[in-house]
């Protein structure tokens, strides 16, 4: 610069993406690394889960979507391997290989809320297929396991005394209907650490310049459609037919799962006009910290992100190539 002051890139602490070191993607470099963290998964599956996943978007962007099909293979081959060690080793690291594959795969063509939830809704459905017919194996039934898994940890947590057993059997309606639950947020949670796994290997590669801002999160328009179908089946399951159970729990699993990408869009709303008013570290964490609350306890900003779909606060640019993009 002409003042003499380093470039701020220089005075980073850890210069990022294409301003940072960049390595050529190697295809071995990606095996190994798929390898190794399918291993690590065993022991500690979150760093296990990006290393995964850094393994199959370096074979990714070595070798296209060639590598992309290397990367299964090889995920699927080691799973049978896993198998044959020990079956409840493969049933452990099958919603890996495919949470850290689908993930990969939408990050290293283009991330949108669609490819990403159906990577999701796929690892969460393989998940429940393996505890399903673990559950079988053993004379008993997936829903009977994950009732009395939950049960048990309500309980654990109310503690004992008579007040603690009514709110145990206060919660146990619940529970036999959002059970299935569970088995979408081990999915997103599996999703957010190979996203990071598979964002690190793009920036090492150069592809992915920037981090992805939640301030510019905008969901799609069938999101609103799924909420709505689900709000309207979980009120005619309490019309009292034979499936009524059965189509609660399903509403309430929908209902509550798409919630979320309504939460994301409450939080793009808050983060961009906290970034707009220049809102101070400190301040901005203790206002998070009471809007993760606040959601938890009332929904707050999945309601704020649902008005966002048609008020756009943000006023961001919502063309047809843009809806067509978001879908």
């Amino acid at each position: 610069m002409q003042d003499g002051s380093p470039d701020p890139q220089q005075r980073a602490i850890v210069p990022f993406g294409s301003n940072g070191r960049v390595s050529a993607p190697r295809a071995p470099r990606g095996a190994i690394m798929l390898a190794l963290g399918l291993l690590v998964s065993l022991f500690l599956p979150f760093a296990g889960i990006m290393l995964t996943a850094y393994g199959m978007r370096e074979l990714a962007e070595a070798r296209g979507s060639r590598g992309l099909a290397i990367a299964l293979i090889e995920g699927l081959a080691l799973l049978a391997v896993s198998f044959l060690v020990g079956p409840g080793l493969g049933f452990l690291l099958a919603p890996i290989v495919v949470c850290c594959w689908g993930i990969s795969a939408c990050m290293w063509r283009t991330a949108t809320v669609t490819n990403v939830s159906i990577a999701i809704v796929v690892a969460g459905l393989v998940g429940y297929g393996v505890d399903a017919f673990i559950a079988a194996a053993s004379g008993t039934s997936v829903h009977e396991t994950a009732v009395a898994y939950l049960m048990q940890g309500v309980r654990d947590s109310v503690g004992t005394g008579v007040s603690a057993e009514l709110v145990t059997t206060q919660l146990e309606p619940l529970v036999e209907a959002i059970w299935p639950l569970m088995y979408v947020l081990s999915a997103m949670m599996d999703g957010l650490l190979a996203g990071i796994g598979s964002f690190l290997s793009g920036a090492r590669c150069g592809r992915t310049p920037q981090a992805p801002s939640i301030a510019r999160f905008d969901a799609p328009m069938w999101s609103v459609g799924v909420l709505a179908i689900s709000v309207v089946c979980l009120g005619a399951s309490f019309t009292g037919f034979p499936e009524a159970e059965v189509l609660r729990t399903v509403s309430f699993t929908v209902l509550m799962s798409v919630r979320f990408i309504f939460a994301c869009q409450g939080f793009g709303v808050v983060s961009a006009l906290m970034a707009r008013k220049r809102i101070g570290c400190f301040t901005r964490t203790v206002c998070i910290f009471l809007l993760f609350w606040s959601e938890a306890m009332f929904f707050l900003m999945s309601i704020v992100g649902l008005i966002d779909v048609w008020a756009n606060f943000r006023r961001l640019p919502r063309d047809g190539s843009h809806a067509q993009a978001q879908q």
